[in-house]
């Protein structure tokens, strides 16, 4: 007897993982596979959410949209499973430039409502901030690791989730009916969706899509807990050449008031490589992401681990979202690339939408398959 699903989700992932759930919540029938033991970049993704972004401090796309729908959406999973994963932490970025620094001040007020621009040094003590910077307000950090764990914990319990490897070779389609279906082994489902990260660069049914994985590689660095420019450090996320988050374990709530905890232990990185896609952490990235935290930061560390994700970006960098222009029952949601804490639970909202009652997506992340 086969069993019988609205949409079979391959990937659990950022992007499976909350697609699969906006789904669960309409009241749909969901099954996620996903192999866990496969690399999986949205482990080991930093997840900053920045809505100022690039050299000139320009807001990111569609952060009028994106940023007030995952401050409510990330909160909102935090009380509904009681475990804490999402940080709002404002982003300090120095200025890189004495041109930068004159650039911003003859603007000041373009973005005020998302930004502080101190008229003196941040930070004070063992970091380079000698012409200030702005502070970012609406930013934070996703603990992936935690978040994907306990979003697979929920999808067990509505008997949403299996672990096994997809093999295309088992994926039968139904064409002959009115309504078109996917068969999966003992699984019937009206749709399928793949959200497989870079991996779906190769997959037969969009692999012309315009896919540009990206390897990015990441330190976990252990600082003096005595200094106390690492209590400063607590507070916001660094970014002056690299990124520098704290990887945080949880927040405690003191008379009614949550207090961030205190880590010396950070996240830093990261780089890009188009070429080598491998899994293998190279000695190349290390130095490459020491040296710009050694350029902005004076402080001794030592390295706990160094990791590895492939990126699913793209050459639009933005998502590919949508249904295959020939199959009606195979979609894709993915391509967010190193943004996809910020993107995707928007996306997922607009994608579920699309599919529930045929509402257009955003042109911009619409395929053409």
């Amino acid at each position: 007897m086969k069993n019988k699903f609205d949409y079979l989700i391959i990937g659990q992932g950022l992007a499976g993982s909350i697609l699969a759930y906006t789904l669960l919540e309409k009241g749909k029938r969901v099954l996620v596979l996903d192999e866990p033991k496969l690399q999986n970049c949205s482990k080991v993704a930093a997840g900053i959410c920045n809505p100022i972004t690039g050299r000139n401090l320009v807001r990111t796309w569609k952060s009028n949209q994106l940023f007030p729908f995952l401050n409510d959406f990330y909160p909102k999973l935090e009380k509904q499973f009681d475990c804490e994963f999402f940080f709002k932490t404002p982003v300090y970025r120095p200025f890189q430039t004495l041109e930068q620094q004159q650039d911003w001040s003859a603007h000041e007020d373009k973005i005020n409502e998302e930004v502080i621009y101190p008229k003196k040094r941040f930070l004070t003590e063992n970091v380079d901030d000698k012409l200030g910077g702005l502070l970012i307000k609406n930013g934070g950090h996703l603990r992936t690791d935690i978040f994907l764990e306990t979003i697979k914990k929920y999808l067990i319990e509505k008997n949403a989730y299996q672990e096994e490897l997809f093999d295309f070779e088992k994926l039968t389609l139904n064409n002959e009916s009115e309504n078109k279906n996917v068969i999966y082994q003992d699984i019937i489902a009206n749709h399928i969706i793949f959200c497989r990260g870079a991996a779906d660069k190769t997959n037969p049914f969009f692999e012309k899509l315009p896919f540009a994985p990206a390897k990015g590689e990441i330190l976990h660095i252990d600082f003096d807990k005595d200094e106390k420019t690492v209590r400063e450090l607590n507070q916001i996320i660094l970014n002056k050449g690299c990124w520098l988050v704290p990887f945080k374990e949880s927040k405690s709530n003191l008379n009614n008031k949550v207090e961030e905890s205190f880590t010396t232990i950070f996240r830093t990185g990261s780089n890009y490589d188009h070429k080598d896609l491998s899994l293998e952490p190279t000695q190349k990235a290390k130095e490459e992401i020491e040296t710009k935290l050694k350029a902005v930061l004076n402080l001794d560390y030592q390295i706990r681990k160094h990791e590895v994700g492939i990126r699913p970006a793209t050459r639009t960098r933005k998502p590919l979202i949508g249904t295959h222009k020939d199959y009606p029952q195979i979609s894709i949601f993915n391509g967010f690339g190193a943004k996809g804490v910020s993107m995707i639970p928007y996306f997922a909202w607009q994608f579920v939408e699309y599919l529930s009652t045929g509402k257009e997506l955003d042109k911009e992340v619409r395929i053409d398959k």
